[in-house]
């Protein structure tokens, strides 16, 4: 009967979710207009990256390496994985809660809060994924790639994607901790986003380092990409999948163990 109960309690948790995201879909489009204009020019923004790379692949041979179209499915995929990391953990809409006290309704309901917070993110930042998933098609489109490493190449992705937004929440209630305010947050995310965009290799043993275990943005962007074009050898897509679990698991109990600090409003 118990793993009945379980299995009722996710369907339960899933169908929350997407009512979540249904309603929070229809206040931001209360204002048609307005909110069509603001995604339109949010969706614009993965372009910009695709306009360089092909400006700078058309008067040089790029980065050493890294073909035009797998570039471009690097690019692709950080723009994707920053616009649904903004999807689900807005440090804005974290921080403001907390600060008006507005947070305390998702901490009391029947369903884990961790489920409701991931479901106060933004919006507008399904725009820019649905632009950079049309990149990612085109470079996939043109590219030579197999079979089984294009079934790790999104899976990869999902675990490395799941283990940054863990990350970006902990960093979140971190430096809301230290300054009640989500401007370092913001700040590095774009810090983030845009290095994410070319290869780590090319930042250097520290800078692979960096971003690939401190910041784990790596494993959601460069590996992928990195497997799909069968530039890593056969255990680091393993590799990968364990260490993004592991960081999953991480990062969820320091994020459970933060918000057992906080205490309503500027709390």
């Amino acid at each position: 009967m118990e793993p009945l109960n379980a299995l009722k309690r996710i369907f339960r948790n899933i169908r929350v979710f997407l009512l979540m995201q249904w309603y929070a879909a229809k206040e931001v489009f209360a204002y048609r207009v307005s909110a069509s204009f603001t995604m339109v020019a949010i969706a614009l923004g993965p372009l910009m990256n695709f306009v360089f790379i092909t400006v700078i692949y058309s008067v040089s041979s790029g980065i050493g390496g890294w073909s035009y179209y797998q570039l471009l499915l690097l690019s692709g995929v950080a723009s994707f994985i920053i616009s649904m990391a903004w999807y689900f953990a807005s440090p804005w809409t974290l921080v403001n809660l907390m600060k008006q006290g507005g947070l305390d309704i998702y901490l009391t309901r029947p369903y884990p809060p961790y489920l409701s917070i991931l479901s106060l993110g933004s919006i507008y930042s399904a725009s820019s994924a649905f632009t950079s998933i049309a990149i990612i098609a085109y470079a996939l489109a043109n590219s030579s790639i197999s079979f089984m490493p294009a079934i790790e190449f999104f899976v990869a992705i999902a675990f490395g994607l799941a283990a940054f937004i863990a990350f970006l929440l902990v960093l979140t209630m971190i430096l809301y901790s230290l300054f009640k305010s989500a401007r370092w947050t913001q700040n590095l995310m774009n810090v983030f986003g845009e290095f994410s965009t070319y290869p780590l290799t090319i930042y250097g043993v520290m800078g692979t380092f960096i971003f690939s275990l401190l910041v784990p943005i790596g494993l959601a962007t460069y590996y992928p990409v990195a497997i799909i074009y069968e530039k890593t050898d056969a255990f680091t897509f393993f590799a990968i999948v364990a260490f993004a679990i592991a960081l999953i698991t991480l990062f969820r109990v320091l994020f459970e163990r933060y918000l057992k600090n906080y205490t309503s409003a500027i709390g």
